[in-house]
């Protein structure tokens, strides 16, 4: 199999005695769908050291960390205050090698050698993120105990700290149908409109796009729909000692014109809308207290200057990255 190395811009820490390889090509050391199956920080731990300065070391171990970061600084006039949160949210540590020599200086001296890693990653653990005011991040991290030597400055630990990306997956979803319907009621009469609304899932990503099935019946022959507007709207709340931020916008919209309407008998109006769910563009939805990301969907039936007052509907809808569960490991 293969071994490719993480790029030098993936590392916080370097060396070139020592570097991090991994299996697969995609520039990660994630193995599994994190969320759907078992998941794995797969990887190995390459030493080489010149014959003539071998490295001489007791312990050598590798860890990861996980930690949730919230920054922001708000000004008051001519003064400011700072809201800050830091937790971990993951620390694990695995014993690589450890000298066996009984010595009182128990050093052994290594020149090349490769030691392979594996991390069982919990199933809730959540994905990396970088959202600006609030990220997630991981990060690998060689430890190595090893013989001090003053005179070319070199203390008791050496290290290596690399970037390391976790990403969840969900399964594909399971039907979760959604309605909005005024029908012939007394709404939809003394507004002149019916409407039939309807989406077939409330979790929505790459490769499944949300689909908006919309009837909307006339039943004033004068009443001029304007406008159908469909959006995906993000919303971002952050906390952190004691304050809160929050943000909010358009991911994707689409709008469809009164002229665009497919018109069928008895004045009926029949439209299929498809947005789709670009993976550059929208955060995945994260429930968490300090970093918490949500959707809707928006629904607007916009009429004239003269006209009813406007229709708007909501529906809160999970925006996630959706897998096929055959695609098991990269």
């Amino acid at each position: 199999m293969a071994l490719f190395q993480p790029p030098i811009s993936s590392y916080i820490k370097a060396s070139q005695k020592m570097w991090f390889t991994y299996s697969t090509s995609s520039n990660e050391f994630q193995h599994g769908l994190l969320g759907v199956t078992d998941s794995y920080i797969v990887g190995n731990l390459c030493l080489q050291f010149p014959e003539s300065e071998p490295l001489k070391a007791k312990q050598i171990e590798v860890i990861i960390k996980g930690t949730e970061y919230v920054h922001w600084t708000t000004r008051h006039g001519n003064s400011s205050t700072t809201y800050t949160y830091k937790k971990q949210v993951l620390n694990q540590t695995l014993l690589l090698w450890e000298s066996k020599s009984l010595k009182e200086d128990s050093y052994e001296e290594i020149t090349k050698a490769n030691y392979p890693f594996q991390f069982l990653l919990p199933n809730d653990l959540p994905q990396s993120m970088k959202l600006g005011t609030g990220r997630i991040y991981y990060k690998v991290k060689a430890r190595i105990n090893r013989k001090s030597n003053f005179m070319k400055l070199q203390g008791s630990e050496k290290k290596i700290k690399c970037k390391c990306l976790i990403t969840r997956y969900s399964p594909l979803p399971r039907p979760a149908p959604v309605q909005w319907i005024e029908w012939d009621d007394p709404n939809a009469l003394n507004r002149g409109l019916s409407y039939d609304i309807s989406m077939d899932y409330d979790t929505f990503g790459p490769g499944n796009p949300i689909v908006v099935k919309l009837v909307v019946k006339l039943l004033k022959m004068d009443l001029n729909v304007k406008e159908i507007f469909i959006g995906l709207k993000e919303y971002h709340v952050f906390r952190a000692g004691g304050g809160k931020k929050s943000s909010k916008r358009y991911v994707q919209q689409i709008s469809v014109f009164g002229d665009q309407l497919r018109t069928m008998l008895n004045n009926v109006w029949s439209h299929t809308c498809k947005i789709d769910v670009p993976i550059d563009e929208v955060k995945w939805t994260t429930n968490r207290h300090n970093i918490n990301v949500r959707h809707q969907v928006k629904i607007k039936i916009k009429f004239g200057l003269f006209g009813p007052k406007n229709i708007n509907l909501k529906r809160e809808v999970n925006i996630a990255n959706i897998s096929n569960i055959t695609e098991i490991y990269q």
